[in-house]
C-alpha cells in the first residue's frame, strides 16, 4: 500500500464513522459531503469538472419532449467525446513531458453518466431531487475503483437500509479480505514470484507468456480487492451493491469468464453497445465486436487496446460458433470434470495468450512500416 491508499483508507473509516453517528436521514449526505471534500483536497480538477457535468446532466434529464430527447444524446455524445479526448491526450502528454491534470476515478464517473442519461431517455421526466442525483454520483466508496454501481439499485438501497449488526461485521470482513488480496497479491507476484524468474533464462515468447500470466493474476487481486473493500465500506453504511466478480476461475468458456469478471462493465456494454447495435445491425458479431473495443478502450485509448478488443471479440465469436456447431469435437460426451477442464484450458489459454498475440502482431506491423 502506498501512502495515497493510506489516505483514501482514513478518509472513508472517517467519513463512515461520521455517518454511523449521523441521523439515518442525513447519513448518505454525509458520505456526499465527504466525496466533494476528498475531491477539493487532492484533485480539485475532477470535482469542478464532475460537479459540472452532474448538474448538466441533471438539468436536461428534467426537460421534457423533443428538448429532452435532443439535449439527452447531445449530452451523451459530449461526455463521450470528453472520455475519449481525456484518455488520448494522456499518452501524448507523457511523451512530451507535459504534466496533465489527473482526473480522479473519470472511466467510473463516465459510465455512470452514460447509465443516468440512457435511462432517462426510457421514461418520463425524471423529478429525481438533486441531493439524491448528487448522492448516488459521489458516494466515495466507488469513486475510484468501482463498482459501476446503477442508480434505481443505489436508490433503493438507500431507502431500505437498516441498521444490522451483519452489516457491520460482514462489512469489516470484507474490507480486510480485500487489503489481504491487494497486499499478499503484490507480495507474491511482483516480488516472491519475480525473485523466482530470474534465476531461469527464459525466451522473448515465454517471458510475455509469463507476464500476460501475472498480469491477469495481479490485476485480479488488486482489482478484486479494492472492489472487496468498496463494498465493505458500503455495506457498513447498510447498502448492497453489485458485485463485480463471481469466481471467474471457474468459467468454463469465454462467453462464461466476461460474465464473471468485471461483472459491471461488462453488464454495462451490454446494456448500452452491445444491445444498441445488435438492434440496429442485427449483427451478433458487429455487435460483439463494438462491445469489447468500446471495454478495450475504456482501459486505455491506444492502438493496443483496440486489438485487445478485437481478439476477444474473434474468441467470443468462435465460442459461440462452436456452442451451435453441435459439439463437433463429441466434448458433451466426456465425463463433466474432464470436459470442464478442457474448456477451461481452452478458455485461459486464449485468455493468457493475449499479450503475447497482441505484442507480436504489433511488431510485425512495426516491421513492415
Amino acid at each position: 500500500m502506498n501512502d495515497f491508499s493510506i489516505i483514501i483508507f482514513l478518509w472513508l473509516c472517517g467519513t463512515t464513522v461520521i455517518a454511523l453517528l449521523t441521523h439515518r436521514k442525513f447519513q448518505i449526505d454525509v458520505v456526499t459531503f465527504a466525496t466533494l471534500g476528498f475531491l477539493f483536497v487532492y484533485s480539485p480538477v475532477s470535482l469542478l469538472l464532475m460537479f459540472l457535468t452532474v448538474l448538466a446532466n441533471f438539468q436536461v434529464s428534467r426537460l421534457s419532449g423533443k428538448t429532452r430527447t435532443t439535449g439527452i444524446w447531445t449530452t451523451v455524445i459530449i461526455v463521450s467525446l470528453m472520455f475519449l479526448l481525456y484518455r488520448g491526450v494522456q499518452p501524448v502528454a507523457r511523451v512530451i513531458g507535459f504534466e496533465f491534470p489527473v482526473l480522479m476515478g473519470l472511466a467510473y464517473f463516465f459510465c455512470r453518466q452514460i447509465h443516468q442519461l440512457v435511462e432517462a431517455l426510457k421514461m418520463p421526466a425524471q423529478q429525481i431531487p438533486l441531493r439524491h442525483y448528487l448522492n448516488y454520483n459521489f458516494f466515495l466508496p466507488v469513486m475510484l475503483a468501482g463498482p459501476i454501481h446503477r442508480a434505481p439499485h443505489f436508490f433503493r438501497q438507500c431507502e431500505r437500509r437498516r441498521y444490522d449488526p451483519r452489516n457491520i461485521t460482514g462489512g469489516l470482513e470484507r474490507i480486510l479480505y480485500g487489503y489481504a488480496k491487494i497486499i499478499l497479491g503484490n507480495y507474491l507476484i511482483n516480488y516472491k514470484f519475480a525473485d523466482l524468474l530470474e534465476l531461469f533464462i527464459l525466451s522473448e515468447n515465454t517471458t510475455l507468456l509469463i507476464e500476460s500470466v501475472t498480469g491477469w493474476a495481479h490485476l485480479y487481486c488488486q482489482f478484486s480487492g479494492y472492489t472487496d473493500i468498496a463494498l465493505g465500506f458500503a455495506l457498513l453504511l447498510g447498502i448492497r451493491l453489485e458485485e463485480n466478480f463471481n469466481n471467474p476461475l471457474a468459467a468454463t468458456t469465454l462467453i462464461d469468464f466476461w460474465q464473471r469478471w468485471h461483472m459491471t462493465l461488462s453488464s454495462w456494454c451490454r446494456d448500452y453497445v452491445f444491445s444498441p447495435i445488435q438492434a440496429l445491425t442485427r449483427n451478433q458479431f458487429v455487435a460483439v465486436l463494438a462491445a469489447m473495443i468500446v471495454m478495450g478502450l475504456w482501459h486505455e485509448v491506444s492502438f493496443y487496446y483496440l486489438i485487445w478488443g478485437i481478439y476477444h471479440a474473434v474468441g467470443i465469436a468462435l465460442c459461440r460458433l462452436y456452442q451451435r456447431s453441435n459439439d463437433p469435437f463429441h466434448l458433451e460426451g466426456l465425463p463433466s470434470h474432464l470436459r470442464h477442464g478442457i474448456t477451461r484450458a481452452a478458455t485461459f489459454a486464449w485468455l493468457m495468450g493475449s499479450m503475447p498475440v497482441i505484442t507480436a502482431f504489433l511488431t510485425l506491423i512495426r516491421q513492415q512500416r
